[in-house]
C-alpha cells in the first residue's frame, strides 16, 4: 500500500510560534494561497482527514472529495499548553514542559495526552487501512502523526532525541506500508501549485 500523508497548511497558532489549540484555523493567506493553486492529486483508494479545524480546511481548500474524518489521526492532545508559546508553557507548567520536551512515552500532558497513547491511535490506524486492501490511500493530518510514521519507517527512535520529523506546513510525505512494514518513499516534499 501507498501511504501519502500532507502536514495541514499554516495555522494561525503555528505562525504565533503557538502549540495549536483544536479550533484552530488555518492563516487567511494559507486559505488565500490554496484557493489560489491548482494541486493535482492522483487518484487514491480512501482520503483520511483529521477532525480538527486546520486539517479539514486544508482538505477543503484542496479541493479534496470524498474524504472521510478520522480522529486516530489527530494531532496529539495538547491540554494546558493549546494556544501557549513554549516560553508560557515554561512559565506556567515548568515541570510538565520539561517532560513533554524529553519525547518520552509518559506522562500526558495535564488534561492531554501521553506520546504513548498518540502512538496508539496512529499504529492502530495503519493497522485498520492496510487491512482495508487499499493499494493508496491519502491523509491530512499533522506534525505529530507524521512523526511517528517516520519514525516507524525509518527505524529513528520512537521517543526521545532531538528532533520531531513532522515536515513543514502543506509539506507530503510518501511511504510504503507491506505486511506492517513502512518503508519511507519521500519525505516532506512542499506541495507545488
Amino acid at each position: 500500500m501507498i501511504l501519502h500523508l500532507i502536514r495541514h497548511g499554516a495555522s494561525v497558532a503555528n505562525l504565533a510560534h503557538r502549540f495549536n489549540p483544536e479550533d484552530d484555523p488555518l492563516d487567511p493567506d494559507t486559505v488565500r494561497a490554496l484557493r489560489a493553486a491548482a494541486f493535482r492529486f492522483e487518484p487514491y483508494d480512501r482520503i483520511y482527514v483529521s477532525p480538527l479545524r486546520r486539517a479539514v480546511q486544508t482538505a477543503e481548500h484542496l479541493g479534496l472529495t470524498g474524504w472521510t474524518l478520522e480522529p486516530r489521526i489527530s494531532e496529539r492532545g495538547l491540554g494546558v499548553f493549546a494556544g501557549l508559546t513554549a516560553a508560557e508553557c515554561r512559565a506556567r507548567h515548568a515541570e510538565a514542559f520539561a517532560d513533554f520536551s524529553r519525547l518520552e512515552p509518559e506522562p500526558a500532558i495535564p488534561g492531554g495526552e501521553s506520546r504513548a497513547a498518540h502512538l496508539e491511535r496512529v499504529t492502530a490506524w495503519l493497522a485498520d487501512t492496510e487491512a482495508s486492501g487499499a493499494s493508496r490511500v491519502l491523509a491530512v493530518t499533522h506534525g505529530g502523526v507524521i512523526d511517528f510514521v517516520y519514525r516507524l519507517a525509518s527505524g529513528a527512535p520512537l521517543h526521545g532525541g532531538d528532533d520531531i520529523f513532522g515536515g513543514g506546513n502543506l509539506s507530503l510525505s510518501e511511504f510504503e506500508i507491506e505486511r506492517g512494514a513502512l518503508r519511507v518513499l519521500a519525505f516532506a516534499r512542499p506541495l507545488a501549485p
